[in-house]
């Protein structure tokens, strides 16, 4: 769905407009349900740059990490501890 990959300036780019974001989804012990998933696309189309908060550790939040973008058409912009960073373009308004 993305026509090319974020650069690296880019995702440190929004991963600073991020710090000022709260989470929009919590992911918790059920991990990425088809509700859950829906919710994360519907965000993403709304907003276009999202934080999911995760509980699990790292190998979980990690598989996490790289399953969305994959389902979702999104990138992955970076996180810190429990908490990631996605990217999507938001469609342009006619």
């Amino acid at each position: 769905m993305n026509p090319t990959p974020l650069t690296s300036a880019e995702k440190k780019e929004l991963r600073g407009l991020a710090q000022r974001l709260k989470p929009h989804v919590h992911i918790g012990q059920k991990g990425l349900s088809e509700s859950v998933l829906k919710e994360i696309d519907t965000a993403l189309a709304k907003n276009g740059l999202i934080k999911i908060r995760f509980e699990g550790d790292r190998n979980i939040i990690k598989e996490y990490c790289q399953a969305i973008p994959e389902k979702l058409g999104c990138e992955y912009a970076g996180g810190v501890g429990k908490t990631g960073v996605f990217f999507r373009e938001m469609p342009e308004e006619s």
